[in-house]
C-alpha cells in the first residue's frame, strides 16, 4: 500500500512539473498566406517600405513647391528721437511699414530641374519600397518552405528510426534462436544507432528553421510553428531570352539604379542650365505711415504698388557653377558604373535562379518516380527478409536506398518552390501573397 501511495505521488509530481512546460509551448498552425499576413503586420521591412513611399512623395512635393507663387510679407515698426535745444522737447516720430506681394517664377533652371528630380526621386523611392516588399515576401516564403522541408526530413528520419528499431528487435529474436551470427546482430545495432544520429540532426535543423521563420514573422516566444501548406512543384518553363528581358524590365533594384542615373543626368544638365538667367514676375504693395492701419481702406489709401519682372544673371558666380558642373559629371559617371554593375549582377542572379529552378523541377519529376519504386522495393525486401529469402545486408541496402530517395524527393520538391520564389522576387512580384 505504501508503494502505491509513493508511485501515485510521483505521478502527480511529474504531471504538475511537465504540464506547465507543454502549456506554454502552444502550436501555431500556419498556412503560407497566414505567415505572409503576419509578416505584413509586424515586419520592420514593411514599415521601412512605407517610409520610403512617404520620402518619395515629400521629394515630389518639394520640387513642385519651387515653381508655385511665393507670397511676400513683412512688417516693421520704427521709433526715432531727434534731440532739440535744452528748452524744447525732443522730436519723436513713429513709422509703421509693411508689404505684401507675390513672386512667380517664369523661368529658373534650378527650380524646374528640381521638379524633374522630385518626380525621379519619387519613382526611385517607390521602387525601393517595392523591392523591400518583394524581398520580404521572398524571405518569408523561403523560410516557410525551409521549415516545411525540415519537418518532412524529421518525419522521414523518425520513420527510418522506427524501421531500424523493428529490424533490430527482429534480429535480436533471431539471434536468440541461433538463426544468425553476432556479426549480424552488431550490424543491425549499428544501423539503428546511425538512424538515431540522423534523427537528432534532423531535429536540430528543424529547430533552427523554426527560429528563422519566427524571426521573419516577428515572433520571440516559445510558440511551435507548423506549416500547413503542402505545395505541388510548379510546372512552368521560361525561355532564357524572354526571361532575361522580363527581369531587366521589371526588377525593382535595377529600375532604381536606372532612376539614380536619371537623377544624376538631370543634376548634370541643371548645372549647365543654371548659367542661364532666371526670370520671375513680382507684385508688391508697400505701406509706410506714422499711423498703424486699422482697416483695409487705410492701407489702400496710403500704399505704393510695385510690380514688374526681374532677371538674375549668375555670371559673377562662375567658379561655383564650374565646380558644380565637374561634381555632377563625376556623379553621373558613378551612377553609370553602378548601373552597369547592377545589370551584370542581376543577369548572373537571374541565370542562376533559372538554372537552379529547372534542375530542381527535373529532379522532382525523376525523384517522384524513384521514390515510388524504392517504396515498392522496401516493402518487398521486408517481406522476403522475414521469410529468409534475402540477407540482412540486402535489407539494409534497400532501406538506405529508400531513405536516400525520400530525402531526394523532399529536397527537390521544396527546392523547386524556393527557386521559383527567387524568380518571383527578381521579377518584383509583390501581389502574390
Amino acid at each position: 500500500m505504501r508503494y502505491r501511495i509513493f508511485y501515485f505521488l510521483l505521478i502527480v509530481l511529474f504531471v504538475a512539473t511537465v504540464t506547465p512546460i507543454f502549456a506554454q509551448n502552444d502550436t501555431l498552425y500556419l498556412s503560407l498566406d497566414d505567415a505572409l499576413n503576419l509578416a505584413w503586420k509586424k515586419s520592420p521591412a514593411k514599415q521601412e517600405a512605407s517610409v520610403d513611399k512617404r520620402s518619395g512623395t515629400l521629394s515630389l512635393a518639394s520640387g513642385i513647391l519651387g515653381i508655385l507663387p511665393t507670397p511676400i510679407t513683412s512688417a516693421t515698426y520704427t521709433k526715432s528721437k531727434i534731440p532739440t535745444t535744452p528748452l524744447t522737447p525732443d522730436v519723436v516720430t513713429k513709422t509703421y511699414t509693411g508689404s505684401v506681394g507675390l513672386s512667380q517664377v517664369l523661368f529658373d533652371a534650378n527650380a524646374f530641374s528640381n521638379v524633374v528630380k522630385g518626380k525621379l526621386t519619387n519613382d526611385y523611392y517607390r521602387l525601393q519600397a517595392k523591392d523591400k516588399t518583394a524581398n520580404l515576401i521572398y524571405s518569408v516564403k523561403t523560410s516557410y518552405y525551409t521549415l516545411a522541408k525540415a519537418y518532412n526530413f524529421f518525419d522521414a528520419a523518425t520513420a527510418s528510426l522506427a524501421r531500424a528499431t523493428d529490424n533490430y528487435n527482429l534480429v535480436k529474436e533471431k539471434f536468440r534462436l541461433g538463426q544468425i551470427t553476432q556479426f549480424d546482430l552488431l550490424r543491425s545495432q549499428t544501423f539503428e544507432s546511425q538512424a538515431k544520429i540522423n534523427r537528432i540532426t534532423a531535429e536540430k535543423n528543424l529547430k533552427i528553421s523554426a527560429e528563422d521563420l519566427k524571426g521573419q514573422l516577428g515572433l520571440d516566444d516559445n510558440t511551435i510553428l507548423k506549416p500547413t501548406t503542402t505545395p505541388d512543384a510548379p510546372n512552368l518553363d521560361f525561355d532564357i531570352d524572354n526571361f532575361i528581358a522580363d527581369i531587366f524590365s521589371k526588377n525593382p533594384n535595377l529600375l532604381s539604379a536606372r532612376k539614380s542615373k536619371s537623377i544624376a543626368t538631370t543634376n548634370h544638365i541643371s548645372a549647365y542650365a543654371n548659367l542661364i538667367p532666371s526670370v520671375n514676375l513680382f507684385w508688391e504693395s508697400n505701406y509706410a505711415e506714422s499711423l498703424l492701419p486699422k482697416k483695409t481702406a487705410d492701407w489702400k489709401n496710403n500704399d505704393v504698388i510695385t510690380y514688374g519682372a526681374g532677371l538674375n544673371f549668375p555670371i559673377f558666380e562662375i567658379k561655383s557653377f564650374l565646380l558644380n558642373i565637374f561634381s555632377t559629371r563625376n556623379e553621373l559617371k558613378r551612377a553609370d558604373v553602378s548601373l552597369r554593375k547592377a545589370e551584370i549582377l542581376l543577369r548572373k542572379s537571374a541565370l542562376n535562379a533559372l538554372f537552379s529552378y529547372r534542375e530542381a523541377k527535373e529532379n522532382y519529376q525523376y525523384a517522384s518516380q524513384n521514390l515510388e519504386l524504392n517504396r515498392q522495393l522496401l516493402q518487398l525486401a521486408q517481406q522476403q527478409y522475414r521469410l529468409g529469402a534475402i540477407t540482412q545486408l540486402d535489407l539494409f541496402n534497400t532501406e538506405l536506398n529508400f531513405d536516400t530517395a525520400q530525402n531526394t524527393y523532399i529536397s527537390a520538391l521544396y527546392d523547386t518552390y524556393i527557386n521559383y520564389t527567387q524568380i518571383q522576387y527578381l521579377l518584383g512580384i509583390v501581389n502574390d501573397k
